[in-house]
């Protein structure tokens, strides 16, 4: 039986939040069990639309369990850079000892293991997962240098792999690095590309998923023989990106300075408090949607007829009654995987 176009129109309004597989099943729950016998059309559109809001209801719930196991991650993830960084500040030692080293490296490769996990929430620069696939970070060759300060004017062209986009780059003599990182960055910033270097002058590059092919494949780059070997162009493929922590890890083995390590630790945890507000917002967003689903939900009494339906039906052995438990089965998804986490 195909639904009214009253019930149609219920359900382009309460059913569009939903995904494809609540938003079935919703409809299914609500149709006709028995060949030729109907549901009267405000009957079923008051169904789809309790039904909708529990559902919905489900669904922000489960995000919200997410969202607070994330912020636990976080959280955990914070005190232990933090007892990290207390650790290597010994009282009277300026320098990193082999054990030392040896130690930070042990406990961030452990900390990283588990916050690679799919449920911690955060991607490999401890920011927050989301809906969206995380932008693509590369890294260019010390080979390559763009930014320190050079006594000629330099042309730099650069060809963005197959994908037909270029970039010019106009270097002038005895311009500083941080003049030349902008001018980088406005060049690049033309082909919705993000540029920013370390202490090192190392330049990282990064690009959201709808421009990733244009760090994925080698880049052509000529130049005039300051910067860029004059002749043919140079063919230079990005290095994928470390995360924060294999960072931290890398760094350890070569850092003896303590202080200076400390403060690359403290970066790291400021990644994290930036984090944390990120979620702390989500999470504050949520539970609004969740009241605003609440006080748009009626008294229980159209569930509790749904369930006294469902009895009828498994009691009269419809030929239909199979089917709408499995459908009445489906509403109940998200909060089945809610209430197992």
């Amino acid at each position: 039986m195909q639904l009214s176009g009253a019930v149609d129109k219920v359900s382009n309004s309460a059913l569009t939040p939903l995904n494809a597989a609540d938003r079935a099943a919703v409809i299914k729950a609500v149709r006709a069990d028995d060949a030729g016998r109907t549901v009267p059309v405000s009957r079923q559109s008051r169904q789809i639309q309790v039904l909708s809001k529990w559902a919905m209801a489900a669904d922000v719930s489960k995000q919200l369990s997410q969202t607070d196991q994330t912020e636990r991650n976080i959280r955990q993830a914070y005190q232990a850079l933090e007892n990290l960084r207390r650790q290597l500040n010994t009282p009277g030692h300026s320098k990193l000892s082999v054990q030392q080293q040896q130690q930070a490296q042990q406990q961030l490769a452990q900390l990283e293991q588990k916050l690679l996990h799919k449920s911690s929430g955060l991607n490999a620069d401890l920011t927050p997962v989301s809906a969206q696939p995380a932008p693509l970070k590369a890294s260019l060759s010390h080979n390559i240098d763009l930014l320190s300060e050079r006594r000629q004017n330099e042309q730099v062209s650069i060809l963005l792999g197959r994908s037909g986009n270029a970039v010019s780059i106009s270097l002038p003599a005895g311009q500083s690095a941080e003049q030349n990182l902008h001018t980088v960055q406005q060049a690049f910033a033309r082909q919705q590309i993000s540029v920013g270097s370390d202490n090192q002058q190392q330049l990282y590059f990064s690009a959201e998923a709808r421009d990733a092919r244009k760090l994925q494949e080698p880049w052509l780059i000529s130049g005039q023989g300051v910067r860029v070997a004059a002749g043919n162009p140079v063919s230079v493929k990005l290095q994928a990106v470390d995360s924060t922590l294999a960072q931290l890890g890398k760094a350890a083995s070569t850092a003896d300075n303590v202080q200076a390590y400390s403060q690359q630790i403290q970066q790291a945890q400021q990644q994290l408090k930036d984090a944390l507000v990120k979620v702390q917002a989500q999470r504050t967003a949520l539970q609004a949607q969740l009241v605003a689903i609440s006080q748009s939900q009626s008294d229980n009494t159209e569930l509790n007829a749904l369930s006294q339906q469902l009895r009828i039906e498994m009691q009269s052995g419809s030929k239909s009654a199979v089917s709408v438990v499995m459908s009445q089965a489906n509403i109940t998804r998200s909060l089945v995987e809610f209430g197992l986490g």
